[in-house]
């Protein structure tokens, strides 16, 4: 960010409010704390923020319905849950609400700061992306002599399934990973699959990403979420971590996500992305 981020942490717990907003401003950030779910959303109507950190379970308003309120209003702000072990289910909910990521309130503070700034991070590639699109279109309107935008313009075509795929993984560049058709861009953090683009959240993306790179190989729970999410947990935890980013995918990249036949579970052990189409 060109300049101090504004950060709301919202958190029912003092001691937790005290010691993030000192985390955060001490690595140059604008902090403002809430202490309840009303509070925050009575900040948001006084200013806009750029990200918030927000616990899951607190009285009255919770998390997830604080994150739902934002949304209604259409701000873009990135939101990071927190949440206390054993409420990992409730997490699951955040997914569908735009969620960046969610985080153990155990996890280590670099583990933290990391997050946060590749929230900010993804929210500045964002708004690039909206000013560029903003720019072009204004652009295009002024060269046909149209005022109005165009109401032509029709979404893409959901994402077409997986096909069979060669077994190996094919380096592209140095910023790409092929494999058959599903193509991933990590410079830009994009997946396109038989040449459309996937809607993957930054988590799913990352965890698709490190299948890649290990297409063929079973990779653990413990592993994937070292890989994907960038710090340590218990097999116990990292199973629960990982179990609803995957199965997001598999309704993004499946032919049927019922029955999967490219992200293959071991049983109680991990993942395996399979690289060709199983035979008959």
């Amino acid at each position: 960010m060109t300049k101090p981020a504004q950060i709301l942490v919202v958190d029912d717990e003092h001691n937790i409010r005290l010691t993030l907003s000192a985390l955060l401003s001490r690595a140059g950030h604008m902090v403002t704390t809430a202490a309840s779910g009303e509070e925050a959303l009575a900040m948001f109507d006084r200013q806009p923020f750029d990200l918030m950190l927000v616990d899951l379970q607190m009285p009255g308003i919770n998390g997830i319905q604080v994150v739902e309120a934002i949304r209604r209003r259409s701000l873009d702000t990135v939101v990071i849950v927190l949440t206390g072990h054993g409420s990992l289910e409730t997490a699951i909910e955040g997914l569908h609400q735009g969620v960046f990521d969610y985080m153990l309130k155990t996890s280590d503070p670099t583990q933290i700061l990391a997050r946060v700034a590749a929230g900010l991070s993804d929210l500045q590639r964002r708004q690039r992306q909206s000013a560029l699109l903003n720019t072009i279109g204004v652009a295009a309107q002024e060269l046909t002599g149209k005022t109005e935008p165009d109401n032509d313009l029709r979404p893409l075509p959901p994402p077409i399934s997986l096909p069979p795929a060669p077994a190996t993984t094919q380096p592209v560049n140095e910023r790409q990973i092929k494999i058959g058709q599903l193509q991933l861009d990590t410079w830009h953090q994009t997946a396109l699959l038989g040449g459309r683009s996937l809607n993957l959240t930054p988590t799913e993306f990352r965890l698709l990403l490190c299948l890649a790179e290990h297409a063929g190989q079973m990779l653990s729970y413990t592993q994937l979420v070292r890989c994907a999410q960038g710090y340590e947990a218990s097999d116990l935890e990292a199973g629960e971590l990982i179990k609803p980013h995957i199965h997001h995918l598999r309704q993004k990249i499946e032919p049927d996500p019922s029955a999967p036949r490219y992200l293959l579970n071991v049983r109680g052990k991990g993942y395996i992305l399979q690289v060709e189409s199983p035979t008959a």
